[in-house]
């Protein structure tokens, strides 16, 4: 264990590094030059990092309450595909037209903006959200290793995905598995090649291009080096990680549904100009402000009577532009 006890950072040594905001970080809003060098470190070395206590516990739960009864509709009437390849796991996205469920802690955290603009540079682009549900009682039902792209992505940072679980995140209730630093050296050659015959739901896939999957022997040569984690997470933290960091989805022990909003940010000079987040008209005013942070939001916005689940299950990370 490695415990900075000036109340910044924390690590343990193989896991996940936590950013660890001081009360007048929580104050301000912003973290010190301390915690932007450790979260700097953690996503350049480890392609992921923990960000605790950043967001108001309340906001969680309320939006935890209306995504569960959500989830049972969802369920009931087979209206999502399974994510992945595993009936284990589906895509579901927050509530957007109830200004009531709208809290800039969560779609525009000040924390997660600052440091995107670290990482990605100046005025990061937020252009994605959806959302992922491990469904419960799952014992045994896994995910393959995987990255979020099906194509020959560029080898440096160009995309994050900002998670926001709405109940406590470990093990047993279906944490998802990381592999640290995977994405420092990993390319789309590590991935299986899609062929006519492959098919995989909430993917666009090309033949001759990657599909999700990390290659078998590539996947077991990484597990020498440095093997997978299942992080820790409590309500009101924030996970970040570069879109090139192998993951997989994991089996949910418990009874409750364990959710997590996904928000996607973009690098400025990546050529994707179509990759955009379908919001309600309605809301507008408050998404299209970014909650007065220095981030663009790309968005299109569609009548609130949309289906917006299914509008933003329509995503596509590639370059728009050759």
């Amino acid at each position: 264990m490695v415990d900075v006890t000036n109340g910044h950072s924390q690590e343990v040594r193989g896991g996940p590094q936590t950013i660890i905001p001081t009360a007048e970080e929580l104050k301000l809003s912003s973290y010190d030059n301390y915690n932007i060098e450790a979260a700097m470190e953690a996503l350049h070395q480890d392609g992921f990092v923990v960000l605790k206590s950043v967001v108001n516990v309340a906001h969680i739960d309320h939006i935890n309450s209306y995504m569960t009864k959500q989830a049972d509709d969802i369920l009931k009437n087979n209206l999502k595909p399974f994510n992945q390849g595993v009936n284990s796991n589906i895509l579901q996205g927050p509530p957007l037209q109830d200004a009531d469920y709208l809290y800039n802690d969560v779609f525009f955290n000040p924390f997660v903006i600052q440091v995107m603009n670290a990482y990605l540079g100046a005025r990061p682009v937020w252009n994605f959200v959806t959302g992922n549900n491990a469904l419960p009682n799952t014992k045994g039902m896994r995910q393959p290793v995987h990255k979020d792209i099906t194509f020959f992505h560029p080898q440096c940072p160009f995309y994050v995905i900002a998670n926001v679980p709405l109940i406590p995140f470990n093990p047993s209730t279906g944490s998802t598995e990381f592999w640290l630093g995977s994405h420092a050296s990993t390319s789309g050659k590590d991935q299986v090649i899609a062929t006519p015959e492959t098919k995989l739901a909430n993917a666009k896939l090309r033949v001759g291009e990657p599909c999700t999957f990390v290659l078998d022997d590539v996947r077991e040569a990484r597990r020498k080096i440095r093997p997978p984690i299942q992080p820790i997470c409590e309500k009101g933290d924030i996970m970040l990680r570069d879109l090139r960091t192998w993951h997989a989805g994991m089996p949910n022990e418990s009874d409750q549904y364990r959710i997590m909003l996904a928000l996607g940010y973009q690098a400025q000079w990546y050529q994707n100009h179509t990759l955009r987040s379908k919001l309600p008209l309605s809301q507008g005013n408050f998404f299209m402000k970014g909650g007065g942070q220095s981030v663009e939001v790309r968005a299109n916005l569609f009548p609130d009577d949309a289906d917006f689940q299914k509008l933003n299950d329509d995503f596509e990370f590639r370059h728009s532009i050759k």
